[in-house]
């Protein structure tokens, strides 16, 4: 059977304004502000001011790239407010409220190709946040989840971590330290998303995302997935922490845990020879100029090649939309081309072997007028679970078999429609199948 998240739920407000910030952030940001500033006054010292004119001319190049991401967000992603997502307008605002923040950044929900994150960013002045539609489609059972998120990104605006990175680019290259600094602001803003949250199971459903994906979460079991973090230990998972701008995503669910439950994490002791290794490992891409390169490269990405990639998508789609070959015709060697006689009686004995499913998932719509969000809800055995994909609104899933040749592995759908009078009927389809493998009923 499926394994569930076992973290209790905690208290309203989990943590208290005073207990968001990582104790090592400011320690951290103060080393680096100091070799920073030293190097600033030598530069621009040294050339007699003449740096400043590079500064400038970085700062021009910043301006023009990153423009183009916002632009990008400006004129292709939702904006959130009143008119546009009411609800979670509302839930965004109250975050803000949470955090103290009187005057809440844009907010913006974008379609990002299934990725599951936000970001943060600012421009001219201004703080932007972009929550990614996938993490939010995620979340729908657990919209407080959201709220960590949420919470996350407007860390890094509360703390400025965006406004102060170009001052500190010529000490964040530095070993350990300037990972270390990266590392301590990602737990700081982790601790921002839990206040945010309303309960500890909601913090933890919204890092469980992260580590599971979209619907594989709900069935993810937190306590097993920290004691996972014992692992990171070990001199390879050290050493490659110990350069990464993020912590292990198994230590950041640790924390949380224990921060929301009112105790402290002790992660477990790194490697040695890791610390000694990494004294030769400068973190790399943000010395110099690196930090306005690098927001160039996501302007230019966002603005031009994403969408060149959109095209490319849909031409490739339109391309692979072919007829199969008849059975006179040669044939490549690698294609196995199914019977479609033989491949439609499959499909059809699946379908029509789904019918008890089907009738168990009518009669708890009508019991309790929502679908179930979890296989356990049904009460199903093992063989009957081993026989469909369960997905949101009642969706149901089976694979076909190897009578469809190249085909196996590709997913029928049927899907509910409820009428006015509560009737159900099943839609039959399939976006991966050809029409000519597929009984009449579920043809497109």
């Amino acid at each position: 059977m499926e394994q569930v998240i076992t973290a209790t739920a905690g208290n309203d407000n989990p943590i208290q304004m005073t207990e968001i910030v990582y104790s090592k952030e400011k320690s951290l940001f103060t080393l680096l502000a100091i070799i920073s500033g030293i190097v600033w006054a030598a530069l621009i010292i040294g050339t007699l001011g003449m740096a400043l004119l590079y500064v400038l001319m970085f700062f021009i190049i910043y301006l023009f790239s990153h423009s183009a991401f916002i632009s990008y967000l400006k004129g292709t992603a939702v904006e959130i407010n009143a008119e546009q997502f009411p609800e979670l307008h509302k839930q965004y605002l109250a975050c803000c409220d949470r955090l103290e923040m009187k005057e809440p950044p844009r907010a913006y929900l974008l379609a990002a190709d299934g990725m599951l994150n936000a970001l943060a960013t600012r421009f001219l002045g201004r703080n932007y946040i972009v929550l990614f539609s996938s993490i939010v489609d995620a979340l729908e059972s657990d919209k407080d989840a959201l709220n960590f998120y949420i919470g996350h990104e407007l860390g890094h605006i509360r703390r400025n971590h965006i406004g102060k990175a170009p001052f500190l680019v010529f000490a964040t290259w530095l070993p350990l330290v300037g990972a270390a600094y990266s590392r301590a602001c990602e737990y700081t803003c982790d601790l921002h998303g839990l206040r945010c949250c309303n309960s500890l199971r909601s913090a933890t459903n919204a890092v469980a995302v992260l580590a599971a994906g979209v619907e594989q979460w709900k069935r993810m079991n937190v306590d097993q997935y920290i004691r996972q973090a014992r692992e990171s230990s070990g001199f390879w998972m050290s050493l490659h922490e110990l350069n990464g701008s993020y912590p292990w995503l198994t230590k950041r669910m640790a924390r949380v845990d224990a921060k929301a439950q009112g105790t402290e994490y002790t992660p477990p002791s790194r490697s040695a020879w890791a610390f000694v290794f990494s004294l030769f490992m400068p973190r790399m891409g943000t010395a110099g100029g690196g930090l306005i390169i690098f927001a160039a490269i996501i302007g230019v990405a966002a603005a031009v090649a994403l969408p060149a990639y959109k095209q490319y998508q849909e031409k490739m789609t339109a391309a692979t939309s072919y007829e199969a070959p008849a059975a006179t015709e040669a044939t490549p060697a690698a294609m196995t081309v199914p019977d479609a006689t033989l491949a439609i009686a499959s499909i059809d004995q699946q379908h029509q072997a789904l019918t008890p499913i089907t009738d168990i998932l009518v009669g708890y719509y009508q019991t309790n007028q929502a679908w179930p969000t979890e296989l356990d809800a049904l009460k199903l055995t093992d063989e009957q679970i081993a026989t469909f994909n369960l997905y949101t609104d009642g969706i149901v899933g089976f694979v076909g078999g190897e009578a469809l040749g190249d085909y196996q592995g590709y997913e029928v759908y049927l899907s509910p429609q409820v009428d006015e009078q509560s009737n159900i009927t099943w839609v039959c389809s399939s976006s991966d199948i050809p029409d000519e493998y597929l009984p009449i009923d579920c043809q497109g």
